[in-house]
């Protein structure tokens, strides 16, 4: 299975970061998770790590090197990121469970199979046009549903942050579920946090993937959202993935021909040094919480 992959995570605005993502592979399987922690809750970025790291988690238990069920693979990680958010909320006694979004997408045999909860979406382009996208969970969405609100005022609405959809808290996530999708050459998974699609539209997107290899489209996404939004902008991520070969010369880029064919790769924090920064400093009980993930893998991972 020949692609490419990349993701990058800013804290555009904010002081500091409460977005995660990742993605982990065998030789025949690739994982992209991301995740949005919701900041009108406490510890959003603890949610949205555990919930990047308990899927990727999962994944190095069951691909073997492939799952056996995609769907039920994407069903159990996410149900397991809730379990292990709110064991967390009760454990150290908080008065609400830290909330997070999430998409996670699976590419195996040349099928693309994904889910998602809250706001951050997959975008599925081919050569020449969108797909498909996942759809909000959020009442701005509901607002475009009905008619009562164009998509692309979306981003700027005043209640583009109501989410009725969330990973952690008291109510069960409503995981939307795509069924599998074959790929082609040429064709791209983006995964992206409402900090850049509330920037960019999907032509803008689309035109910026056909014209540079991934990892310079990626930047130069998170550039031109980030400059728009200005001094408010929000945590912008991605990780993005074109199928087949890669038809620009990159040397940084992952291709799938160099990935060892025993072992897996999880990249959970690519961040430059300034990110980093601003992450060790977002919340003092992050790397006790970082601890705890262990023992939550323990608990979740090991089922065939």
């Amino acid at each position: 299975m020949k692609y490419v992959v990349y993701q990058a995570s800013r804290c555009g605005g904010r002081p500091y970061n409460e977005d995660r993502v990742g993605y982990a592979y065998t030789s025949d399987a690739l994982l992209m998770v991301l995740a949005d922690g919701m900041g009108g809750h406490a510890r959003g970025e603890i949610a949205s790590q555990l919930t990047v790291q308990v899927i990727t988690g999962l994944f190095n238990a069951r691909a073997k090197p492939m799952l056996v069920d995609m769907a039920s693979f994407l069903l159990d990680g996410i149900y397991a990121a809730h379990d292990a958010i709110n064991e967390y909320a009760m454990r150290h006694k908080l008065s609400e469970p830290p909330r997070t979004t999430c998409v996670v997408c699976l590419v195996q045999k040349g099928q693309a199979c994904w889910a998602h909860v809250g706001d951050s979406r997959l975008y599925h382009f081919n050569r020449r046009a969108l797909k498909s996208r996942t759809h909000d969970h959020s009442a701005v969405q509901q607002l475009v549903d009905d008619g009562l609100l164009d998509e692309d005022q979306m981003g700027v609405h005043p209640d583009r942050n109501k989410l009725y959809n969330s990973v952690g808290g008291y109510m069960l996530p409503d995981i939307e579920l795509e069924e599998p999708v074959k790929l082609s050459e040429g064709d791209i998974l983006y995964l992206c946090t409402d900090g850049v699609w509330s920037e960019l539209n999907p032509q803008e997107m689309l035109s910026t993937l056909r014209a540079y290899p991934l990892e310079r489209a990626v930047k130069n996404m998170l550039d031109h959202a980030e400059f728009r939004a200005g001094q408010y902008a929000d945590n912008l991520s991605a990780v993005a993935m074109r199928f087949g070969e890669e038809k620009f010369d990159d040397d940084e880029l992952v291709q799938a021909d160099d990935l060892g064919l025993d072992g897996f790769t999880t990249q959970l924090k690519r961040l430059g040094n300034k990110e980093m920064e601003e992450l060790a400093g977002s919340d003092y009980e992050l790397e006790r919480a970082l601890a705890e993930i262990q023992s939550t893998l323990a608990r979740h991972n090991t089922t065939p």
